[in-house]
């Protein structure tokens, strides 16, 4: 277990002053150096002509080293404090070591009732009721066959006369008779079912 100082041990490497001024250290123990120095420490980016220089990188090649190290444990320890604790300081708090289990509580209310389960299978069929009451009448049964055709009537009553038929054709001659004329014969004579009507001796209508 490690604790954290409540400052850091150095001071800063350097700070801006006024232009052209010389480096010194302030009250406070900084580093105070011109303002162009500091403006141009603060673009610096790029370190390639520390090891083109084989002169002063052998002079400071050990100081690299360290400084490389230390940038490392830095980048290192920002890793571990964001993913412990997050970004936000006022939120921050380490977790200690999970204490034991309490004890049981109490026992809880009944809960409320569940929903409705299944519907369950067909039982087995049950005795037989008693006989129930007679039922109302049904409703009228479909019309039955026609029935066979009954027997023929009796004869109906004479009908009225007929109209007169229309006129046959010509009988045959008949046998020579008496001189009509002589004789002057007078009246019917039926022949088949003719009528034959004289007078005079004369034949004047057949019907």
């Amino acid at each position: 277990m490690a604790n954290i100082n409540e400052t850091i041990r150095g001071k800063k490497l350097y700070k801006e002053g006024s232009e052209g001024q010389e480096a010194s250290k302030n009250a406070s123990g900084e580093i105070v150096i011109s303002k162009e120095k500091s403006e141009e420490l603060n673009t610096l980016n790029d370190i390639s002509d520390l090891f083109n220089d084989d002169a002063i990188y052998q002079t400071n090649k050990f100081l690299l080293k360290q400084v490389e190290d230390l940038r490392q444990d830095v980048e290192e320890l920002h890793a571990f404090i964001k993913d412990a604790f997050g970004k936000d300081s006022s939120s921050a708090a380490s977790q200690g070591a999970k204490g034991d289990t309490g004890s049981q509580g109490p026992k809880g209310d009944t809960g409320s009732t569940g929903p409705q389960g299944p519907k369950g299978d067909t039982g087995s069929t049950g005795p037989q009721g008693t006989k129930g009451n007679t039922g109302s009448t049904g409703p009228q049964g479909p019309a039955g066959n026609d029935g066979s055709n009954g027997t023929n009537g009796s004869n109906g009553a004479k009908g009225d006369k007929g109209d007169t038929g229309a006129t046959g054709a010509t009988g045959p001659q008949g046998a020579a008779g008496s001189n009509a004329s002589v004789s002057g014969f007078k009246g019917q004579k039926t022949v088949g079912k003719e009528t034959w009507t004289f007078e005079d001796g004369l034949l004047k209508t057949v019907k």
